[in-house]
């Protein structure tokens, strides 16, 4: 069973523009109707490229004995990708939040077909959430199974989302000055917690993947 794709979809749920957004439709005129929108464009767009990722990996046959040396040599380059790009974020000087700005306006002033193309747009795989798919893809499963295994990565990457928007359905009063103390905290430390996880995940990929080839 692919375990390992359980704390890589759990670490691609740590999104903090996410739950900003989030929070600002919470604040919008019709919150519920524009969430729940945002909700299912993430689902969709999330779902769509889950599902095309992990059958297309199966499909090349990486869960087989004879793909063996294709399976790792594909984590080690994910790796070396993710650890590429923690150096990176972490060299760029930090700059303002223009497109954050856009965004906002975007959602707080937009209908809700402007709200599903921004939930779409901020939902494309990261490489932490295509890491995950890659150990499903690349494990020997049957159809049935494999597709379950994509749903339950799906459900944990988007867990960041799904359970603010049902505490704010079931209980707003309680929920935003929660949800405005964490996009606060995440504000001062969001950068610092993205190249945490792009480097930790990336330093995992790359000595599981020269493991497997050594």
């Amino acid at each position: 069973m692919p375990v390992q794709a359980i704390p890589l979809a759990l670490l691609a749920s740590l999104y903090p523009l996410g739950l900003a957004v989030v929070l600002l439709l919470a604040e919008a005129v019709r919150p519920r109707a524009k969430l729940g929108v945002f909700a299912i464009a993430a689902v969709a767009c999330t779902m769509a490229i889950g599902f095309v990722v992990v059958f297309a990996l199966h499909g090349a046959g990486l869960g087989e004995g004879s793909q063996q040396s294709s399976r790792y040599g594909l984590r080690l380059a994910i790796g070396v990708v993710l650890m590429a790009a923690a150096v990176f974020v972490a060299r760029r000087p930090p700059k303002p939040r223009e497109g954050t700005s856009r965004v906002s306006k975007t959602a707080r002033e937009g209908g809700l077909i402007a709200v599903f193309i921004i939930g779409l747009a901020l939902y494309l795989p990261s490489p932490v959430y295509l890491s995950a798919l890659q150990v499903v893809g690349s494990t020997k499963l049957d159809d049935a199974t494999m597709a379950l295994w994509t749903v339950i990565v799906v459900v944990l990457t988007l867990v960041t989302l799904e359970v603010p928007v049902l505490l704010f359905l079931l209980a707003p009063g309680w929920t935003m000055p929660k949800l405005r103390a964490i996009n606060d905290w995440l504000g001062r430390n969001g950068r610092t917690l993205l190249i945490a996880v792009l480097a930790l995940i990336g330093l995992w990929e790359f000595i599981d993947g020269l493991a497997g080839l050594l």
